[in-house]
C-alpha cells in the first residue's frame, strides 16, 4: 500500500494515513488502497479491533486537488463523461463502503482538518473521536456538487441533529470539535496530545470483549437500512455534473482561491 501504513499490536490493528506533506488528502490511489487494507483486515483472525488515523497534524483534508484538474479533463473529454463519472463515484463509494464492511469495530481519531470526501470516511466507522483542535467541513458544495460517497445517506441515518446537518451541508462552512459533537459526528472530545492514548485505551477495553459478541453486534449494526440504493440515486445523480459548468468553476476557485461565480439554473 502507497498510501496507507498498516501495524498489528496483539489483538488491535492501527491502520494510518501516510500522506502527511499532502495533509493526508485523498488520491485516486488511496481509494484503492483502503480496499486493499480491508482485505488484509479481514483475513486477519485475530484482530479484533481497527484503530484508524492519519499521520502529521491533520486527519485528511479532503480529495486530493492538485490531482483533479488532469483527472476531471479525463472524466470530462467525450460523449462517455457521464458514464466515467459514474463509474468513478461507485468506485469511490465502494472504497468508503468497505471501510464499514470491516467485521470488528473501526475507531477513528481525528485531529486537525477533516474535510469533504474525509467526512464520507469516518461516517463509515464505528467510532469516532476527536481532538479539541479537530476542523470540520461538508466541503463538496463549494465545488458545485453534493457529497457523493457516503456522508449524506450515513450521516442522515446515525441520528444527527437534523436542522444542523443541513445546514452544515448546504453552506460547507468549518466547525469546531464541539459542534461535531452537538451534530452527532464524533461522540468523544479529548486534549490534543491525548487523542491517540484515549482511543488505544477504548481499543484494548472492546479487544477484551468476547470476538463472538462483538462480531454479533457489528454485523446487526452494519445493516444499514437503504443505504445502497440511496448510494445508487447520488451516483446517477451526480453523474449528470458533466453536463454542467459548476464542479469546474467551484474546482478552479478552490485552486486560485477566488470566489466562485456559479451561473444560473
Amino acid at each position: 500500500m502507497q498510501t496507507l501504513v498498516g501495524t498489528k499490536k496483539g489483538q488491535i490493528y492501527h491502520l494510518e494515513i501516510n500522506r502527511p506533506k499532502q495533509l493526508n488528502t485523498m488520491s485516486k490511489q488511496l481509494f484503492q488502497d483502503l480496499k486493499a487494507a480491508v482485505d488484509i483486515i479481514n483475513q486477519t483472525d485475530d484482530v479484533r479491533v481497527v484503530v484508524f488515523t492519519g499521520r502529521g497534524k491533520h486527519f485528511c483534508a479532503g480529495l486530493d486537488l492538485k490531482e483533479a484538474p488532469s483527472m476531471f479533463q479525463v472524466l470530462f473529454k467525450d460523449i462517455l463523461k457521464s458514464i466515467r463519472i459514474y463509474n468513478l463515484i461507485k468506485d469511490w463509494q465502494l472504497s468508503m463502503t468497505s471501510l464499514s464492511r470491516i467485521r470488528v469495530p473501526v475507531i477513528v481519531g481525528i485531529q486537525g482538518c477533516c474535510f469533504g470526501g474525509a467526512i464520507d470516511l469516518i461516517t463509515s466507522a464505528d467510532i469516532k473521536y476527536c481532538s479539541e483542535d479537530s476542523k470540520f467541513s461538508i466541503k463538496e458544495i463549494d465545488i458545485g456538487m453534493a457529497a457523493d460517497i457516503g456522508t449524506l445517506q450515513r450521516l442522515g441515518q446515525q441520528n444527527a441533529n437534523t436542522s444542523l446537518f443541513r445546514e452544515l451541508a448546504y453552506t460547507g462552512r468549518i466547525f469546531d470539535a464541539q459542534e461535531a459533537l452537538h451534530l452527532g459526528l464524533v461522540s468523544k472530545v479529548v486534549k490534543n496530545d491525548q487523542l491517540n492514548d484515549e482511543i488505544i485505551k477504548l481499543a484494548e477495553v472492546i479487544a477484551a470483549k468476547s470476538p463472538v459478541g462483538i462480531y454479533t453486534i457489528k454485523s446487526i449494526l452494519t445493516r444499514e437500512s437503504n443505504l445502497d440504493s440511496q448510494l445508487e440515486v447520488m451516483a446517477r445523480t451526480n453523474m449528470s455534473l458533466g453536463f454542467t459548468n459548476d464542479m469546474p468553476t467551484g474546482i478552479t476557485a478552490l485552486i486560485t482561491k477566488s470566489k466562485a461565480e456559479f451561473p444560473k439554473l
